[in-house]
């Protein structure tokens, strides 16, 4: 199981057949994801880490179990590369399964029997913002140590130093999944500023496309047992934390990065972003703001 390290403070991180994974996977369970059983009426969600995975695993099991009741587990628990598929071939149906795999690493059976796919995207400066965050509270609750500046870390996220590689590989990887015909899956893509902006529509686009036919009344109450605060408050008995405060529920803000980020920082991304994203059909989305 070779472990490497990422940053000048020995951030760890598992590497297989050349993908990179968060250090405490285990290997054999990665290797089997592709062989995984799959049930009917399970469900995919997808998508790069700190995109808002956690959100629709919990709005996307309210649909499907059609109540509002706060979900008794974690996503990790359906984490199709953090458990084995002997824990994930106990848990009862409907079962959403996620994880961050490209989309090659996906269960076969699930394009066999047609699973539908979540897809979850979001921008990607916001993203690395969130991770730079997660990873101080890493270092300073294991070693007291002070990760390196933003900018010096930004330079190691956007070469695909961490765990799941790059987002730009990431996204370009689904998108190439989503327009070619041999796949018979469905895929649908959510945004992760169009559920912060308008979390209603949204959520009543994800139920079209899951065909779970629920009414306008209902989808309201799920949007607002969804909101940030009540999932803080919510899933606090459940979810991991660092420092006191929950690792999967922070912020869940639009433009951060606006915060964060100096011009030269700017700079530097947007001419990464128009190499690795100029043929993308999601290249606008994220190009200037």
């Amino acid at each position: 199981m070779p472990i490497i390290y990422a940053t000048p403070e020995k951030y760890p991180i598992l590497e297989v057949d050349g993908c990179r994974y968060p250090h405490f996977c285990d290997e054999e369970d990665i290797r089997h994801v592709p062989e995984m059983d799959i049930r009917d009426d399970d469900v995919m969600l997808c998508g790069y880490m700190r995109s808002g995975t956690h959100w629709c695993f919990e709005i996307i099991n309210m649909l499907l179990k059609k109540s509002d009741d706060t979900i008794p587990y974690k996503k990790e628990d359906f984490h199709l590369e953090l458990t084995s598929n002997e824990d994930i071939a106990r848990q009862p149906s409907p079962r959403v399964l996620n994880g961050h795999m490209h989309f090659e690493r996906v269960p076969k059976a699930a394009l066999e029997k047609k699973l539908k796919i979540v897809y979850v995207l979001r921008d990607p400066r916001d993203v690395a913002c969130s991770l730079y965050q997660l990873m101080k509270k890493y270092f300073r609750c294991r070693d007291k140590l002070e990760l390196c500046p933003l900018a010096d870390w930004m330079k190691l996220f956007l070469n695909g130093e961490f765990e799941w590689g790059t987002w730009f590989d990431h996204v370009t990887n689904w998108e190439k999944a989503m327009v070619n015909p041999q796949y018979p899956s469905s895929i649908l893509v959510v945004r992760f500023e169009d559920l912060v902006t308008e979390p209603a529509r949204e959520i009543e686009r994800i139920d079209e496309f899951l065909n779970t036919k629920t009414n306008d009344t209902f989808r309201r109450r799920v949007a607002e047992k969804c909101s940030l605060e009540n999932m803080k408050r919510d899933k606090h008995s459940i979810t991991n934390k660092l420092e006191g405060k929950s690792v999967h529920y922070n912020q869940g803000k639009i433009g951060t990065w606006k915060d964060n980020f100096s011009a030269e920082l700017s700079e530097y991304f947007n001419r990464v972003y128009d190499e690795r994203m100029g043929d993308s059909k999601f290249y606008n989305m994220y190009r200037r703001s």
